[in-house]
C-alpha cells in the first residue's frame, strides 16, 4: 500500500536522474554502433550515429571518433574543426596521446581545406538591419570577406534588410583545396505591398503555427490533473474495498467482543481507509491545481512572453501539493 501511495504521489514529479541515465545508455549504444560502422568504413551510416551519441553525451572520445568519421567521409572542414576541439579538450583533460593524434590530423587536413568567403560591399554593409547568412547561420560584419573553411558541396548565402528585396544564391564548393567567393550585390528596394523581409529564425521557415504552439504550462496542467484523477480513482477503490472488509468483519463481532481475525481485519480496513482519505485529498488538490494552471496558461508564445505566469515548482511537499510561481 505504501508503494502504491508513493507511486501516485510522485506521478507528476520530474526525474532528471533517470533521463540522464537513459541518455547515457542511448549514447553508449549509438557510439558502439557508430564505431563498428566506422571500422568498416561505412562513413555515411557511422557519422550520424556518432553525431547523435555526442549530442546526448558530449564525451571527448566520441568527438574524436566523429572527427575521424567526417575525415573519412570527405567533410574536411567539419573534421578539422572537431580535431581542433579535441586537441583543446585533451590538453585540459591531460590526455597527451589524444592531443597529439588530434593535432596531427588537423595539421594534415589544413592544406586540403576548401574555403568560402562572402564579400559585402560597404554600401550594402551599411544598410540598417542587414543580415547576411551562410547556410542559415548569421555572419557578423567581421566575417565579411574572410575565407572560412567549409565542407564540399552546395552552400546557400542570403541577405535581407528592412525595406529591401531579399537576395540569395547557392555556391558550389569542391570537396578539397577549393577557394570560392560570393559577392552580395546591392539590394533592390522592396516593391509596394510586398511583405516585409524576414530575418533570423523567421527566414529559416518558421510557420505561423510555430507562434501558437501548445504552451508548456498547459502540458503541466494536464499532467497534474491527470495524476490527481488517478489518485482519486485509487482512493475511491481503496475506500470501497475497506468499507466492504470492515462490514464483513463486523458481523463476526458481538458487542465489545471481537475474535482476533475479524479484529485485525477491522484494523487493516481502518488503515486502508486513512490512505484512501489521503489519496482523495492529494488527488483533489492536484485536480484543482491542474484546473488553475489550465485557465491561467496563455494561448500563444506571444502572450506567454507578455503576461504569462511563471511556474517555478509543481510537486508534492511535506504538507500537500505545492504550486510555486509568479504572475
Amino acid at each position: 500500500m505504501r508503494a502504491l501511495l508513493l507511486a501516485v504521489l510522485f506521478a507528476a514529479v520530474p526525474v532528471p536522474a533517470f533521463a540522464q541515465s537513459s541518455n547515457a545508455a542511448a549514447a553508449e549504444t549509438l557510439f558502439m554502433d557508430g564505431r563498428t560502422l566506422l571500422e568498416e568504413r561505412k562513413y555515411a551510416q557511422a557519422c550520424p550515429k556518432l553525431a547523435e551519441s555526442y549530442r546526448l553525451d558530449p564525451a571527448t572520445g566520441t568527438l574524436m571518433a566523429l572527427a575521424l568519421c567526417h575525415e573519412g567521409e570527405g567533410k574536411f572542414a567539419s573534421a578539422w574543426a572537431e580535431f581542433k576541439d579535441v586537441s583543446a579538450r585533451a590538453q585540459q583533460e591531460g590526455r597527451k596521446d589524444r592531443d597529439e593524434l588530434a593535432r596531427q590530423h588537423a595539421q594534415a587536413l589544413e592544406p586540403r581545406l576548401s574555403k568560402l568567403s562572402v564579400d559585402v560591399p560597404p554600401e550594402v554593409a551599411s544598410l540598417p538591419g542587414l543580415e547576411v547568412t551562410r547556410d542559415g547561420v548569421a555572419l557578423g560584419a567581421a566575417s565579411f570577406g574572410v575565407a572560412v573553411p567549409v565542407d564540399g558541396g552546395e552552400h546557400r548565402v542570403e541577405a535581407t534588410a528592412p525595406g529591401k528585396e531579399p537576395w540569395s544564391t547557392v555556391q558550389t564548393v569542391k570537396p578539397e583545396s577549393d577557394v570560392a567567393r560570393v559577392s552580395v550585390p546591392p539590394l533592390a528596394d522592396a516593391k509596394a505591398g510586398s511583405p516585409p523581409a524576414q530575418v533570423g529564425s523567421a527566414a529559416a521557415g518558421a510557420s505561423p503555427s510555430d507562434e501558437s504552439s501548445w504552451p508548456t504550462l498547459r502540458t503541466v496542467a494536464l499532467i497534474t490533473a491527470g495524476a490527481g484523477v488517478v489518485a482519486m480513482g485509487v482512493g475511491g477503490y481503496l475506500a470501497m474495498d475497506a468499507r466492504s472488509s470492515y462490514d464483513e468483519a463486523k458481523k463476526s463481532c458481538t458487542g465489545t467482543e471481537c475474535p482476533d481475525g475479524p479484529y485485525n481485519t477491522i484494523q487493516d480496513a481502518q488503515g486502508q481507509g486513512n490512505i484512501a482519505t489521503i489519496l482523495f485529498a492529494v488527488g483533489g488538490a492536484a485536480v484543482a491545481t491542474g484546473a488553475v494552471l489550465w485557465f491561467v496558461a496563455p494561448s500563444s508564445k506571444t502572450e506567454t512572453a507578455s503576461r504569462g505566469p511563471v511556474v517555478e515548482r509543481v510537486g508534492v511537499g511535506p504538507r500537500g501539493f505545492v504550486l510555486k510561481g509568479s504572475f
